[in-house]
């Protein structure tokens, strides 16, 4: 949405007072209209621009905290790339929950209870993925 925004400012400031140029101003007859009005078709786009920069506003993305046991291990492969992710039965649940586990992080052995800071995709519908930040010893 953003993005959008911005492109729609953009394209708006370019063109808004493009046209106003070519078809509007020629047409008035007051000189003091001619002479100010190209600069007011310059307010929509920048408008636009200040909505999307107020709406942009960053939100602060907490670590949520966790224990679970593990489960295992899985690495994927994306072209020339590759990536781990850990399968965590978290307490209290029935079900797994799979996280992004970077090779930085110590790696625990399957059936361990662990306790752990993760960043939560279902908490913040903006992330990707939900990934393991650390380790936590209780």
């Amino acid at each position: 949405m953003f993005s959008f925004m911005v492109l729609i400012g953009l394209l708006s400031l370019m063109m808004i007072p493009f046209l106003t140029i070519i078809f509007i101003v020629p047409k008035l007859t007051d000189k003091n209209y001619r002479d100010t009005f190209s600069y007011f078709a310059l307010l929509p786009g920048c408008l636009i621009l200040v909505l999307a920069a107020y709406l942009k506003e960053e939100k602060v993305i907490l670590p949520s905290q966790a224990c679970g046991v593990v489960q295992f291990y899985k690495t994927y492969s994306i072209k020339h790339d590759y990536f781990e992710r850990i399968t965590i039965l978290f307490e209290g649940r029935k079900y797994n929950r799979h996280l992004r586990f970077d090779e930085s992080i110590e790696r625990k052995q399957r059936g361990d209870h662990v306790c752990f800071e993760y960043l939560d995709k279902f908490k913040f519908p903006d992330l990707a993925e939900s990934k393991i930040l650390k380790w936590i010893d209780r």
